[in-house]
């Protein structure tokens, strides 16, 4: 029977309608980035934190070897969007801060693309896959740790804390626009006259677009092998750092992707001040040495390391020792409390009420002061006396604060950070170390990084010890133990949202019960200064934190009558002891 005209009309509409479903469903998302609109705020305060304007910019900027994409590159790119013209520059500070980076200042040898905080231009970038150097952007430990709370018209800054940046989806951008440069000649005509000048001859063309498909392919290769370890997303605020820098070393570094292991962890970036004088640093207490621990932190945003092939143990890398030396040395200062300080309660917020601040103060000793230890004043007053409580002193003559730790089952906080590292293992391959732990293969790795640089400077003893925060070799330099660190509260108000994986919004519902606690969104930089934490409304281009997810879970940490332990940590608190020991914890 001959189909009618309107029978084969209706199968076309059908078909149309499928593509345009599936179209919707899976190719929209694809290439969408889906973050805030950008909010200026009036005024931004900086408060002081022991840094000089000048240690502030530094600390910004400096580079550690690590690179997204050469630098012209970057600044030639174009934001994803959809149109024959030219669309905006992806480099817009406007455009940069809809993911939560901060607009920075223009500065010749240090921020010369007028780039926010945390990027950071290398004029002289050594490659070791390609072989040579060629200035370089990258990001730098500055671009998680330094913070904003917007109250009103003011942008209160906070050095070394949390940022609410979200690198997921700026990842997403970067490589779309790449993409769309790539495809679209139109666009890469633009792009390769931006980078090369007008007058480029065509040999210079075709160079530019080679190196550019390499890196791209590569890139595609990275992430279709790593996509589904990333499929429980961060947000804002949070990423599985432990095991972003795993799967960078283990398997990107090592050039064999069957060291993937799922980040199903992901943890609100920490604040940063005083880490250098702690016995152990990250929330599951893992790193003890201060540059092993920094060397972790640049291959995690990408300085590149060579870890295959038959010079494998050449460990050849892109690693800047000295930028990290530099940043470390503006963070520690000379001593404990003489580096970056935690900051105080700003004027510009509602003032203190001090009574509730002297109720709170004991309700602090009572129930928080043995996990999380006495006052800063307190700490100092031990430290310089003769037989500190707190403190304690290495074979190298260095002074370090003893943390608490807690076992996980005891504190009955999410599990999964802990429990990740514990049992994550990788094959060594070329490296020929074998299957080694987590912690085990980290150590080897940044270990011969910085060994191999000091043997390069040929360093004394003395200096080796000093560049490595005078970490004794003989001491641990990382574990994997069932714990979660209770660091000290000064500067407490200023890093929401709360626990180590940022699940719970406030300090009103850390101490609320677990009952209390729901989820929330993330991406506003809005400040609450009465419950102390950002805005948890929705938000259109934010993240909603499920907190029934595994890694996201907001149990534990609890105040409730009953059986202590499993979670519960001390008695249940009346609402008007939670608002006195929250306004004592504004003064820290």
């Amino acid at each position: 029977m001959r189909k009618t005209p309107a029978l084969i009309l209706s199968a076309v509409i059908v078909l149309i309608a499928v593509g345009t479903y599936v179209v919707i469903k899976k190719v929209v998302p694809a290439v969408t980035v889906t973050i805030p609109e950008y909010r200026e705020p009036e005024q931004v305060i900086e408060l002081t934190q022991g840094w000089s304007d000048a240690q502030r910019f530094q600390f910004h900027h400096t580079a550690q070897g690590a690179k997204l994409v050469p630098f012209a590159w970057f600044m030639a790119l174009e934001q994803p969007c959809f149109k024959l013209s030219a669309c905006e520059k992806f480099s817009d500070p406007k455009y940069l801060s809809r993911f939560g980076f901060l607009p920075s200042k223009h500065d010749d040898a240090l921020n010369p693309g007028t780039l926010p905080v945390g990027f950071a231009y290398e004029k002289d970038f050594h490659d070791p896959i390609a072989g040579k150097n060629y200035p370089a952007l990258g990001l730098t430990c500055a671009a998680c740790h330094t913070g904003e709370l917007h109250y009103g018209k003011y942008a209160v800054r906070i050095e070394g804390g949390p940022a609410m940046i979200e690198v997921t989806q700026f990842q997403k951008a970067l490589g779309l626009a790449m993409g769309f440069t790539q495809k679209f000649p139109f666009r890469f005509g633009r792009f390769a006259s931006s980078v090369l000048g007008p007058n480029a001859s065509d040999a210079d063309k075709a160079q530019l677009k080679k190196d550019f498909d390499e890196l791209l392919a590569a890139g595609m290769t990275e992430k279709n092998n790593t996509e589904e370890a990333y499929a429980n997303q961060a947000g804002f605020a949070r990423t599985d750092a432990l095991a972003r820098i795993g799967n960078q070393v283990f398997a990107v570094d090592m050039n064999n992707y069957s060291n993937v292991a799922p980040a199903s962890a992901p943890v609100r970036f920490p604040q940063i001040w005083d880490a250098s004088w702690f016995t152990w640093v990250q929330y599951n207490s893992s790193i003890a040495d201060p540059m092993l621990r920094n060397i972790g932190e640049a291959l995690g945003v990408r300085a590149v390391a060579k870890l295959y092939g038959p010079d494998a143990t050449d460990y050849a890398n892109s690693v800047d020792v000295e930028g990290l030396h530099t940043v470390e040395t503006l963070l520690a200062g000379p001593a404990p409390y003489k580096g970056l300080s935690s900051p105080k309660w700003p004027a510009v917020f509602p003032a203190l009420d001090q009574a509730k601040v002297t109720k709170g103060a004991a309700l602090y000793r009572q129930h928080c002061a043995s996990c999380h230890l006495p006052s800063p004043d307190e700490l100092t007053a031990d430290l310089n006396s003769p037989k500190p409580k707190y403190w304690w002193k290495n074979a190298l003559d260095r002074t370090l604060l003893k943390i608490t730790d807690v076992p996980v089952a005891v504190i009955g906080t999410d599990p999964q950070q802990a429990k990740d590292f514990m049992e994550r293992k990788a094959n060594t391959f070329d490296l020929k170390k074998g299957i080694v732990t987590a912690g085990t293969g980290l150590d080897i790795v940044t270990s011969a990084i910085v060994t191999k640089y000091y043997d390069k400077m040929s360093f004394s003893p003395e200096k080796r010890n000093e560049w490595n925060g005078f970490h004794d070799p003989k001491d641990p330099a990382a574990r994997a133990i069932p714990v979660y660190k209770a660091r000290p509260l000064n500067g407490i108000w200023a890093v929401a949202p709360y626990l180590h994986n940022g699940s719970v919004p406030n300090l009103y519902a850390l101490l609320s019960p677990k009952e209390e606690r729901k989820s929330f969104w993330l991406g506003s930089k809005e400040y609450d200064p009465v419950k102390v934490g950002y805005d948890p409304s929705e938000l259109t281009g934010g993240y909603l934190l499920d907190t029934t997810k595994p890694g996201n879970l907001n149990t534990g940490h609890e105040f409730k009558d009953g059986p202590m332990g499993n979670g519960v940590i001390g008695p249940a608190l009346s609402p008007d002891d939670r608002w006195a020991l929250i306004e004592y914890l504004k003064s820290l």
